[in-house]
């Protein structure tokens, strides 16, 4: 019994971190975790243990990074994500088709636990407490995994009545689910985030594990793409209410994993595992995507980030640093305040509060910027351009660019040096169907209710 319980955990690692299977169409076989293999607390605690392993994150840097302007080729790129950076997109795209598989594949694994959770005997309050946690935190991840597919395989945000993704609150084996609609997609959004509420009151603290701030940390992003400016407002008011800012001199600190400030969520990564700093330097050294000329140009030589982000040549990224014997090895931050200082910014020039929006960005932005000079805005056009572009300067590198992009209806436009050598790589007209990914080619041929993204064939 116990073999097998340990087995699935690393069966699912092992699958989420390769991508090779499709996660909604996956064998019984495949999947050893039974309702058998989870017989106590302690079982149930390493499998959500395993759950969130399974968890890439990088996944979304990855891709964020590559197909923005935010990068252009390194020099020692020999084809690492040219595909993705030229946008040379269809159904069978392995970046596309890997955040597919591992978020279906990372929620099929909790759901099965799910299933189990509640028949679970328990011999004290504790034993009771923790189920509850538990139970929350799978909620939570379950509401964010399917929120990130939704971000990617979407058109729209705000029309509800479009094709989202699958929200599948089930154990899939052999079913072959329609899409979702983007409103029921938020209906189940809301389920899950309010049961989880009520379950994690109380539950720890550490950030490497799902704790009740994340939830409305999680609701304002969602409610910014929503376009609901009041729960946006809320929501990231009591995010900000509870983390500070870290002051000027320490940020570098966030970034060696040597101090929490700022972090609400991240996921754990430790010597072995997969070192985000290398989607950009290799650990022998090549550089496979160099920041860009424009990107650079967005800071000033008195903004801490500048220093932070990129190597003093401007030729490497180097926001996950690592250490000398794990190069690139950092943990992967989700979600960070100063995300939320800049919903609420947006949230409230939307609603025609224009000092509040400016009390935000100038919190942020004094927290980054020695000496630095608060602004105002003249009127809605200059805040929300001044807001975007403290989120392309503040989430870089982070997996924010592409989807701000989308939700605002911005052109991919780099310059012509960050394009080199694909001339026909510098502009991508907003609205352009590649930004929505495609279904995975594999999805559509297991799957006959399935539908495709408009733009994309199916071979």
């Amino acid at each position: 019994m116990k073999k097998l319980k340990y087995l699935s955990i690393v069966l699912a690692m092992t699958l989420a971190f390769t991508a090779c299977n499709d996660a909604i169409e996956i064998d019984p076989k495949d999947e050893i975790v039974e309702s058998n293999a989870l017989t106590s607390v302690r079982d149930i605690e390493d499998a959500v243990i395993g759950v969130y392993a399974a968890i890439s994150g990088s996944n979304l840097i990855n891709w964020n990074s590559r197909f923005t302007d935010n990068t252009r080729k390194g020099v020692g790129n020999r084809g690492q994500g040219v595909q993705v950076h030229t946008w040379s997109i269809n159904s069978s795209t392995g970046d596309a088709a890997a955040m597919w598989n591992n978020m279906y594949l990372v929620n099929n694994r909790l759901n099965r636990v799910l299933d189990v959770i509640d028949g679970i005997p328990t011999e004290n309050d504790d034993d009771i407490n923790l189920i509850k946690q538990l139970k929350g935190e799978l909620l939570v991840i379950r509401a964010m995994s399917h929120f990130d597919l939704a971000r990617y395989y979407s058109t729209s945000y705000t029309n509800e009545s479009e094709l989202s993704v699958p929200y599948i609150d089930y154990t899939v084996v052999l079913e072959k689910p329609s899409r979702n609609t983007m409103g029921e997609v938020y209906a189940f959004l809301d389920k899950d985030l309010n049961e989880a509420s009520a379950l994690l009151a109380g539950s720890s603290s550490s950030n490497i594990y799902i704790t009740p701030d994340l939830i409305p940390a999680l609701r304002a992003r969602i409610a910014l793409y929503k376009e609901d400016n009041v729960s946006a407002i809320t929501n990231a008011t009591i995010v900000i209410n509870k983390f500070n800012l870290a002051p000027n001199g320490e940020f570098v600190d966030i970034w060696t994993d040597d101090i929490e400030d700022e972090v609400i969520f991240k996921l754990k990564r430790n010597p072995g595992e997969g070192a985000i700093g290398t989607l950009f330097t290799a650990s022998n050294g090549d550089i496979f995507f160099s920041p860009s000329d424009e990107i650079v140009s967005l800071y000033s030589d008195s903004d801490i980030r500048k220093e932070v982000y990129f190597s003093s040549d401007f030729q490497e990224v180097v926001k996950y640093p690592g250490t000398s014997s794990n190069a690139g090895l950092n943990d992967i931050k989700l979600f960070r305040v100063s995300e939320q200082y800049l919903i609420r910014a947006e949230a409230y020039a939307k609603e025609g509060d224009l000092v509040k929006a400016a009390a935000d960005y100038n919190k942020l932005r004094e927290k980054r910027i020695t000496s630095y000079v608060n602004e105002s805005f003249a009127n809605l056009t200059e805040a929300l351009s001044k807001i975007a572009l403290e989120r392309r300067r503040e989430l870089a590198f982070e997996g924010h660019h592409f989807f701000d992009l989308k939700r605002t209806g911005m052109d991919v436009d780099r310059w012509e040096v960050d394009a080199a050598p694909n001339p026909n790589s510098i502009l991508l007209n907003a609205g352009d169907y590649r930004f929505t990914l495609p279904i995975p080619q594999a999805e559509i041929f297991a799957n006959e209710n399935m539908v495709q993204n408009s733009g994309y064939t199916s071979n």
